[in-house]
């Protein structure tokens, strides 16, 4: 299984060349740097760094959004990046989480708006034109084809990615239920576009805690836990997935969530716990244990068809030490 970690530049340079060079030390195989101006520095000077940093790691935005950058600017960008590194780069396209709040746009965008900006992206980097907001863009020299994931979690955006994507990023956690459902629509987007499944790399997105028991891992990761639990299970289709006897804990995790608190301990982490939520929010988008257990989870959700895991660090006490311990687990499993 391949592993990578999502880092950012938030308010210490040097910790984040550090983190990006241990990354690179340790074997990892991506290094994603989030689009994300509510608390990170800018993304592609973020890369320019990690490329500094960075020997023989692929360089991935993790993710930017169609509605920031003109499809040429993000395939400009990028070839930047691709001559810099060698090579050592891929897209990776998203809806879009925080960025939209940001700059005023709904929590929820089009799947299809999503797919329409990878075409024109690809159709640039390939040296082609695009249609982009009913014009023509020009050819460009200085670009490279180069693979192109997209994040999804939907069902509609999970079947368009395995219709489209060369690789699609989503979300997993202690639930092989969840991720099996996941996969399958994956692969009947790709069955349905005459493309082979089985050339699509599936990466799973977690928060990912390691430590010398299960109590304290989840303890490292709950603010994450509780923000994913109080704000993605609204739609009908993820309301289905939620034990009814859990249903009335959920709705009150929904009422008292505060949007501000991210601190670990912290109120949100608290009323995660107090209402019995961390199992069920766990199963959607954490993994979490001991060495020996995130092992053989790891090999749980390799066999069901994620080919590598990307570890979000930006939530983490001590990222360090979860690269290292995710490291043990992998060679293990």
């Amino acid at each position: 299984m391949k592993l990578g970690a999502i880092i950012e530049w938030t308010d210490d340079l040097a910790a984040f060349r550090d983190v990006v060079r241990l990354t690179d030390e340790l074997g990892y195989d991506v290094i994603g740097v989030g689009d994300t101006p509510a608390r990170a520095y800018e993304l592609f000077v973020s890369l320019a760094v990690a490329a500094q940093e960075s020997r023989n790691a692929t360089l991935t935005t993790m993710v930017t959004t169609p509605f920031l950058r003109h499809p040429v600017t993000t395939a400009t960008a990028m070839s930047t990046l691709h001559e810099l590194t060698g090579g050592r780069v891929r897209l990776s396209l998203g809806n879009g989480g925080s960025t939209r709040r940001v700059v005023g746009r709904s929590p929820v965008g089009s799947p299809r708006q999503l797919f329409d900006y990878l075409r024109a992206v690809r159709e640039i980097l390939n040296g082609g034109t695009a249609e982009v907001d009913g014009y023509t863009t020009e050819a460009l020299t200085r670009v490279h084809p180069m693979p192109i994931h997209v994040a999804a979690d939907y069902p509609q955006s999970l079947r368009l990615a395995g219709e489209t994507a060369d690789g699609v990023i989503t979300t997993v956690g202690m639930s092989p239920e969840h991720v099996a459902r996941k996969i399958a629509l994956i692969r009947e987007g790709a069955e349905r576009a005459g493309r082979d499944p089985d050339a699509i790399e599936i990466w799973g997105f977690s928060f990912i805690s390691i430590h010398d028991t299960r109590e304290e891992a989840y303890g490292e990761i709950a603010a994450a836990l509780a923000s994913d639990v109080a704000l993605r299970l609204k739609a009908p289709h993820m309301r289905s997935l939620v034990p009814a006897g859990l249903l009335p804990a959920l709705e009150e995790m929904e009422r008292r969530y505060d949007v501000w608190d991210f601190a670990h301990g912290g109120k949100n982490a608290r009323l995660l716990e107090e209402l019995g939520l961390t199992e069920l929010a766990a199963g959607f988008t954490g993994v979490a244990g001991t060495v020996p257990e995130v092992a053989e989870h790891l090999r749980t959700l390799e066999s069901t068809g994620v080919t590598g895991m990307l570890a979000a660090l930006p939530v983490l006490a001590d990222p360090a030490g979860t690269l290292r311990g995710l490291r043990k687990a992998a060679d293990a499993r």
